[in-house]
Order: C-alpha cells, then sequence, then structure tokens
C-alpha cells in the first residue's frame, strides 16, 4: 500500500532560489563532514583512538552566484 502523502515529502527536483537575494542557486555538489569525536588535548593523548565517536554525514551544497552565500541541504535518499 502508498503512503498518499508521499508525493508531498519528495523534494522539488529544482534547486530554488537564495534565501537571502532570491537569485537562483546553483549546485555544487555532496561533500561528506565529519561529526563527533574529540579535539585538543584528547587527540593528542589518545591519537586514532580519540576518533572512534565520529562519524560523517552528507550535505547537498548550494552555491548563490549574486551574493555568494552557500546552503547545505540533506539530500534525498
Amino acid at each position: 500500500m502508498t503512503d498518499p502523502n508521499q508525493a508531498e515529502r519528495v523534494q522539488d527536483p529544482g534547486y530554488g532560489n537564495c534565501l537571502r537575494c532570491g537569485a537562483p542557486v546553483e549546485a555544487v555538489g555532496i561533500e561528506s563532514f565529519r561529526v563527533g569525536g574529540t579535539s585538543g588535548g584528547w587527540k593528542m593523548l589518545f591519537g586514532e583512538f580519540a576518533e572512534l565517536g565520529e562519524g560523517m554525514i552528507d550535505f547537498e551544497i548550494f552555491a548563490c552566484p549574486n551574493c555568494r552565500k552557500v546552503e547545505l541541504r540533506v539530500p534525498v535518499k
């Protein structure tokens, strides 16, 4: 059985407009960012073990050619 609200949850394939100046944004790509883990002295003491709690999260990156601001969005899976 299909969910009747599924179509509403699917994002618009268009990139949309800049939230600041209203110009159309351009897709830059999808990048992975590190989240979690430790820094500073803990990293020095424990080395690679300090990064065990670290994970990666993907974001779609969009840039405005007019005002040069960047927007991050969660990619559609």
